[in-house]
């Protein structure tokens, strides 16, 4: 019997579920995450940053005063003095940077800090506020930088000064800002010139590979995806805690897969179908993902295998992407979350039913264009 839907046909929401089911997924995952690094790294948008900037510069804190315990957080800041090396937008030597300054006793603070230590070198993103200067956000006010330069490009705009002083970074003794720099150059989104990342690859070892690759996905050169693929084949299975620096490995795994639901590019269908058959759950979710957001109907196959997923997020998902390919619209049967993972067996059988008599006809009206050139519906 199907669930009650009280005389209402039930609409396909490919947003909505989206959304739940990341939402699920990342409260369900089995895997904890426990120190060192940050994952906020994988979020930096340099392009965003530097046009909400009054300044953009790098260097370093001369002086900044030492992190106070408190018990009431609220409004306990300092003022920190740093001398810039170089600006990519505005200019300054010195200025007086506002940060928070202080840490509560049980070690919650209960939203993102921005802290500097006399010491620290770094490319800031500034705003101007009164007389001195806030971050533009407290994740990514000050990320880390070598202090090599670049080549001086004059005339030249913002970000290609960046990409040519991330580049620079390539080549600093310090690995972790070698690592940085990767990071960075994937967060600028468009290069001039990917070469020295792709060149880096021959002499990496496999965490900077893990950077390098996660880049290069951001930069869209899917050319690394048969590299990728194998490392995510060649991986055991991570531990249930994550001891970082230890697991970093591991850490950067998880970090690819959000890369690969970000895919967009149906010449890397091959691989996504891959990932979406995969023995691990994440990566299965995340491939499922880009390829709903691909929207081809070369992904109706796949998308009906992944209804017998064992993970029954996944199996929604897959049942989600053929509604897509299908145009949407009101479907009287379509279950909610709770009642597909309650009897998964029944809604696939049924969407397969439904593929067959409607979905794949409706697929085929919509795509007509892929059967003038001789593809055939599954």
């Amino acid at each position: 019997m199907l669930p009650p839907t009280n005389g209402k046909k039930q609409v396909y929401n490919d947003g909505v579920v989206r959304v739940g089911l990341i939402i699920v997924f990342a409260i369900g995952t089995a895997t904890t995450v426990l120190g060192y690094p940050s994952y906020t790294e994988m979020f930096d948008d340099i392009p965003d940053l530097v046009s909400r900037s009054t300044l953009a510069c790098k260097g370093e804190v001369v002086y900044a005063p030492e992190v106070m315990i408190v018990d009431n957080p609220k409004d306990q800041v300092a003022t920190a003095t740093v001398s810039m090396d170089r600006c990519f937008k505005g200019h300054a030597q010195v200025v007086r940077v506002v940060f928070d300054a202080f840490t509560t006793g049980g070690g919650h603070s209960g939203g993102p800090l921005f802290r500097l230590t006399t010491g620290d070198y770094d490319l800031f993103f500034l705003k101007l506020q009164g007389d001195n200067f806030v971050a533009v956000n407290n994740r990514s006010g000050a990320l880390p930088i070598s202090r090599k330069m670049g080549p001086s490009a004059e005339g030249s705009d913002s970000l290609t000064q960046l990409e040519l002083d991330f580049k620079a970074g390539l080549n600093d003794p310090d690995p972790e800002l070698v690592l940085a720099s990767i990071c960075s150059l994937g967060a600028i989104k468009h290069l001039h010139s990917t070469s020295e990342l792709l060149a880096l690859l021959d002499s990496a070892d496999l965490l900077q590979k893990t950077y390098l690759w996660e880049a290069l996905l951001k930069l869209k050169t899917y050319s690394v995806l048969p590299a990728v693929a194998k490392f995510f084949a060649d991986q055991p299975d991570p531990p249930i805690e994550l001891f970082l620096p230890r697991d970093r490995v591991f850490a950067m795994e998880h970090r690819l897969f959000h890369q690969v639901s970000r895919i967009q590019d149906a010449s890397a269908l091959a691989y996504l179908q891959q990932f979406a058959l995969a023995p691990n759950p994440r990566l299965r979710m995340n491939a499922l993902q880009a390829l709903r957001s691909i929207e081809d109907p070369r992904t109706a196959p796949t998308f009906l295998k992944a209804l017998e997923d064992d993970d029954s997020d996944n199996a929604f998902s897959a049942m989600q992407g053929l509604f897509a390919l299908a145009g949407g619209g009101e479907i009287d049967w379509v279950p909610n979350w709770e009642d597909f993972r309650d009897d998964q067996p029944f809604y696939a059988a049924k969407c397969r039913e439904w593929w067959q008599a409607e979905g794949r006809q409706k697929t085929r009206a919509r795509f007509s264009k892929w059967v003038r050139l001789g593809w055939r519906h599954p």
